[in-house]
């Protein structure tokens, strides 16, 4: 209000009150209520459903009146009332608006078109509007005020909506319904002070508010005598009267047929847009209505699980029919006919021996009502996603530092359903240091959205190993509230088949207790940290936290003079000591392999690792001039590592690593090696790396860059030879890399591996190399090839053709410059096939074959064949 402008007259309004009584008093009112609206207090024992169908008999408007914050499983929220009221007590405002937001929901999500009002005092309402309550209702209100006698309906207000309750007198409460009812219509909201229109009683004017849709004037007075007329300024026409009590109310019904004026009840306006909280808050509604209809489920897929691991061929494949129950808040998984790259796993008392990798959960979940307000929408532009107009959201945490998630979700335009959700995690400390979800929802023939596919690409930081984790669940089948789920349950528990549980710290396997007895001692209480088995006999297992794998099998290759037979013995704990910190050891004969990995060092979230190896029997080193071997120049070597790293998330998708290298090479002279070949010396290189690790959408990238620098590095070679050069005590190397293993279906597996690398100040012992075990190119012998610039593409393919076999195919190629074959970047391109099978004892059976087209024989012919025959057994 402007400085020196007369305040706004405020006119009455009947209409805008709600009568509030309790259910048991509905009975005393009037039969006669139309136009007014009456709202029922839920209470102990009342029923309102019966309360507002008597309402509605009455011809009045239902509504209900909640005199606190109901809780979301409340039946009255269930009741069919076009308004619903909810008035709460004073409560920590945090904790009041985190209630509120979950009745609201369940409100909205039963009765979509109901509206919703909250009452409260004007202190309470900015704490809930500074909490984002204005999203859930369509309006506050002032508290509701008892009312003690009709003439209290016209009392002057603003023409909002006002809950008045009624007095437990019912003779009383009833004269106060009934004239509402007749001067509901006498003074309904939007009446505006007509100045230029007054009533005039006796000639002592009265202030006339003017009906903008019917031009009706109204009045109140408390000074006009029953015995005076009451008129305007249509002429001839004289106002009806009513008394209430002390005061009086009048209506001069305006004649409309008049040429002078007219009254047009056409309103014209635009639909607002929804807010992102708007569609946030429901979504809300629509999913607690859907979870309230969807008590049970049991819902039949396939789940794909891949990975890579050190020395198997083609990425590891875990594929299983997979079942979820879900009864309320508890969710168990079974999975049959479990098979790890085609072989029949068959796990004891229904618990494999394979660790559950997973990211720590989330302290709190997108789109979910919470005590606070966590995450920040954003909407975005609609967007048409499988046939259907959707809102797009985006979703940021509010604060660092905890594990929750940023990502985008697609929510229906007409159900409010959710279409798809992608997501990262944010804040994660522990092994996996990225994950990305996507999960994607269909309707069923009732409308309801349920889980159809889910799509999860992690990177899993373990002891010596980096590699993506690919789980791919889709679900086909979706049976709602069946008649028959505890018994079915019952069923999977009784089986023999493996069942998991979904619990507040991630997915634990359910085992079946031994059939032998406890000692007599301990036979009456459970073992210590698990809870009692459930009615089927399962209960929680401890968790898997060690691999044992055997690994034997020889190589062909032309650079070994003989088949090179190897075994070996690895072992995995993910939990050593039960302190957190990994450990990872192969030992393998001549050759062994030791790596740590502390995922949190002092609640941080860098992550240390280190690895060291040794190899224990020289191998020789072929020399190489123009594309010729030349044997003089052969040496034999004998290498030592051991490296440490730091590794810290920057963000959801990205982390930084600085690493530490230790390398130590022992030469020797050959058998053919010339005399006046001078041996270099030692090499004692310490080196510092950097590297930037990025993912998304599966894609895995690294740039990365070292600096290295040998101690006491001398000349060598042959003087006055093309080797014969300075020594370079110091080289550098970088790239970058791209990899991506990709489940396309349960039974086709790819991955794509790419690399550019370069480097200065390299020679013979720097450059970089294809192996047998590491840095592989198919059908190419080990350190044939020594390049210190170039690209690297490597492809493969894995189709489990029948039920346990499992065929894989190859395709590398690279542009590499190595100074051994001339100038320039040459191509070598090389493809193989693999064939795995299940083998006794519950041994994984591979071959490899690989044809290598401009591989270098030890006689000097074109074209290198490369064998490798595995088997692997997990225990």
């Amino acid at each position: 209000m402007g400085l020196g402008q007369p305040a706004p007259v405020q006119s009455p309004c009947v209409s805008c009150q709600v009568l509030s009584v309790s259910a048991d008093e509905v009975a005393a009112l009037p039969d006669h209520l139309a136009g007014v609206t009456v709202a029922v207090r839920p209470g102990r024992g009342e029923t309102e459903t019966a309360a507002l169908a008597a309402v509605a008999r009455r011809g009045a408007r239902g509504a209900l009146h909640f005199r606190d914050v109901p809780a979301e499983a409340d039946a009255a929220l269930a009741a069919d009332a076009a308004l619903l009221v909810f008035e709460p007590a004073p409560g920590e405002p945090d904790d009041l608006a985190f209630r509120l937001k979950r009745a609201l929901a369940a409100a909205r999500g039963r009765h979509p078109e109901s509206r919703l009002l909250v009452a409260a005092s004007p202190a309470q309402t900015a704490a809930l509007h500074q909490r984002g309550l204005d999203a859930y209702v369509d309006g506050f209100i002032p508290p509701s005020t008892a009312i003690a006698a009709p003439e209290e309906l016209l009392a002057l207000t603003s023409g909002g909506i006002v809950v008045r309750e009624l007095p437990r007198d019912p003779a009383t409460a009833a004269r106060i319904a009934g004239e509402a009812a007749s001067l509901g219509e006498w003074f309904p909201a939007g009446l505006v002070a007509a100045g230029d229109r007054p009533l005039s009683c006796g000639g002592r004017p009265i202030a006339a508010f003017l009906n903008p849709e019917t031009l009706d004037l109204s009045g109140v007075s408390r000074a006009c005598p029953a015995s005076d007329v009451v008129t305007g300024d249509i002429v001839g026409a004289t106002a009806e009267r009513r008394d209430v009590g002390g005061l009086s109310a009048f209506l001069l019904r305006a004649d409309v047929a008049a040429s002078d004026r007219f009254a047009d009840r056409i309103t014209v306006g635009a639909a607002r847009a929804l807010t992102a909280e708007e569609v946030v808050a429901r979504h809300q509604a629509a999913a607690t209505r859907q979870a309230s209809a969807v008590q049970r489920e049991i819902a039949d897929g396939r789940l794909t699980l891949t990975f890579e691991a050190p020395t198997f061929v083609a990425p590891v494949t875990i594929t299983s029919q997979t079942t979820v129950y879900r009864d309320g808040t508890q969710v168990d998984l079974r999975q049959r006919d479990i098979r790890v790259n085609g072989v029949a796993l068959q796990p004891q008392r229904g618990v494999p021996r394979l660790p559950i990798i997973e990211p720590e959960r989330a302290a709190a979940l997108p789109l979910t009502i919470t005590l606070t307000d966590v995450y920040r929408y954003t909407r975005e532009a609609d967007q048409t996603l499988e046939g259907r107009r959707c809102y797009v959201i985006t979703f940021t945490p509010r604060r660092n530092g905890k594990s929750l998630f940023s990502g985008r979700a697609w929510i229906d335009e007409q159900t409010f359903g959710m279409v798809r959700v992608a997501a990262a995690q944010t804040g994660l400390d522990g092994p996996i240091r990225v994950s990305e979800q996507t999960d994607t929802f269909a309707p069923d023939p009732a409308g309801r959205w349920l889980l159809a596919r889910s799509e999860i690409h992690q990177t899993y930081e373990g002891a010596s190993i980096r590699t993506p984790i690919h789980r791919l669940l889709e679900l086909g089948e979706h049976d709602v509230n069946p008649p028959d789920f505890i018994a079915r349950r019952a069923a999977a528990y009784s089986s023999a088949d493996v069942m998991l549980r979904d619990t507040p710290d991630g997915l634990r396997y359910l085992e079946r207790p031994s059939r032998r007895p406890p000692p007599a001692a301990e036979s009456s209480k459970p073992e210590a940290g698990r809870p009692e088995p459930d009615a089927a006999g399962r209960q929680l297992a401890a968790p898997v936290t060690h691999i044992r794998t055997v690994a034997a099998g020889v190589i062909v290759d032309p650079n070994i003079t003989q088949p090179l037979p190897f075994a070996g013995l690895s072992y995995v704990d993910f939990d050593l000591w039960h302190t957190g910190a990994q450990f990872s050891g192969f030992f393998g004969g001549s050759y062994a392999q030791a790596s740590f990995s502390l995922p949190s060092v002092g609640g941080s979230r860098w992550q240390i690792a280190g690895r060291g190896l040794a190899i224990g029997a020289a191998y020789n080193d072929r020399a190489f001039v123009a594309g010729r071997e030349v044997y003089t120049r052969d040496i034999e070597q004998r290498p030592a590592q051991a490296a440490v790293w730091g590794l810290r998330p920057i963000g959801s998708r990205a982390a930084i690593r600085l690493e530490y290298d230790w390398d130590y090479t022992r030469f020797t002279r050959g058998s053919e090696t010339d005399p006046a070949f001078v041996m270099p010396r030692n090499q004692n290189a310490h080196g510092l790396g950097a590297s930037l690790e990025l993912q998304r959408a599966g894609w895995h990238t690294s740039l990365w860059a070292s600096h290295t620098r040998r101690v006491g590095w001398e000349p060598w070679g042959i003087p006055g030879s093309d080797e014969d050069v300075v020594p370079q005590s110091s080289f550098q190397r970088g790239g970058v890399g791209v990899f991506r293993t990709t489940a396309l279906s349960p039974r086709v597996t790819t991955r794509i591996d790419g690399a550019i690398v370069t480097g200065r100040g390299l020679d013979r012992f720097s450059r970089s190399s294809f192996g047998t075990f590491d840095n592989r190119l198919h059908g190419y012998p080990s350190a044939l090839i020594r390049y210190d610039r170039g690209a690297v593409l490597r492809t493969a393919v894995s189709w489990a053709a029948a039920p346990a076999v499992r065929l894989d195919g190859f395709a590398d190629t690279a542009a590499v410059h190595d100074p051994g074959f001339g100038g320039g970047l040459r191509n070598y391109t090389g493809f193989g096939a693999a064939l795995e099978c299940p083998a006794p004892f519950g041994t994984l059976f591979s071959v490899e074959w690989g044809y290598g087209v401009r591989g270098l024989n030890a006689d000097g012919t074109r074209g290198t064949h490369v064998l490798r025959i595995s088997g692997y057994k997990v225990f």
